[in-house]
């Protein structure tokens, strides 16, 4: 099932339709209505962002909606704002080592977020609103 088919079936269950699915991605119907009528094999679809607004709006798996893996109404635990399973299943499936290289550098992004996240932790209050801007 293309990606057009999963978003227009996902908003017929929803009973929502594109002109109430662009405000809440911060588009125009008409870049809905771009990616809902194009049929090709290599097909349009919405950002990852939008994708992930979209999944939300409409309470289905965003991992589904990009990829038609899983069950559409399974939501997979969110990180924060676009999932990471998300952005990587936007990389070729067979170029193993681009998928690995990504995975890599986003892991050491997250466990540097979590240090200095926890050295803030650890700063005394008045320390903290000295430094901030």
């Amino acid at each position: 099932m293309s990606y057009a088919k999963r978003l227009q079936d996902s908003l017929h269950r929803a009973g929502r339709t594109r002109k109430q699915l662009a405000p809440a991605l911060g588009v125009t119907p008409q870049a809905i209505g771009m990616v809902l009528n194009d049929t090709g094999q290599m097909g349009r679809k919405l950002s990852a962002v939008n994708n992930e607004k979209a999944a939300a709006y409409l309470g289905i798996s965003r991992l589904w909606l990009l990829t038609g893996e899983n069950e559409p109404d399974k939501q997979p635990q969110k990180i924060s704002g676009v999932g990471l399973d998300a952005l990587i299943e936007l990389l070729p499936q067979d170029d193993h080592l681009l998928r690995g290289q990504v995975f890599a550098q986003a892991s050491q992004l997250i466990i540097s977020a979590i240090v200095d996240a926890r050295r803030m932790q650890a700063q005394p209050q008045d320390n903290r609103s000295e430094k901030q801007p």
